[in-house]
């Protein structure tokens, strides 16, 4: 019997480490909480800095988002590119943005604020991926002739990275 307790003790060991992550595989990731505001902006591209929180720091961020034309008949468009860079007190991103989309939450077609989801993904210089996940919104107003402009911008959200360890 004490070798049947030495075969079973054996075969959970192994199974053990076999189900357990080996440590070069390991992946970490980290979220963090982001606001900000456009600083400028285009029909195909826009610029945002702001500051990003997580549990464990505090950071200034900026992006430079490359997108299809924004046009109040298209309810969406695709992300073609941009950047990424995040300068924490604990660590520091930085990378290009590969792809993703800005979708419409609200009518565009009248002068009231608009809204959209972003969502895209990053790839950093260290090789550690990133996802992002915000609300922009476009504060528009009325002007004499009819016209209507935008005349500011906020965007909140998160994005996480996932690290290898």
């Amino acid at each position: 019997m004490v070798w049947l307790r030495g075969a079973i003790m054996a075969v959970a060991l192994v199974a053990t480490l076999t189900a357990l992550p080996s440590p070069a595989f390991a992946q970490s990731s980290v979220t963090y909480s982001l606001a900000g505001v456009e600083t400028a902006a285009t029909s195909t591209q826009g610029t945002f800095v702001g500051v990003a929180q997580s549990a464990d720091d505090f950071a200034t961020w900026a992006a430079v988002i490359g997108h299809d034309p924004l046009d109040p008949s298209v309810d969406s468009v695709p992300i073609t590119g941009g950047s990424f860079a995040l300068d924490g007190y604990v660590r520091d991103f930085a990378g290009v943005i590969t792809g993703g989309e800005v979708v419409r939450l609200t009518n565009g077609r009248s002068c009231r604020n608009e809204k959209f989801d972003v969502t895209g993904s990053v790839t950093l210089n260290t090789g550690a991926l990133g996802y992002f996940q915000v609300t922009l919104t476009h504060y528009r107003q009325r002007v004499a002739g009819g016209g209507c402009v935008t005349y500011f911008a906020t965007v909140e959200g998160l994005i996480t990275v996932t690290t290898a360890q």
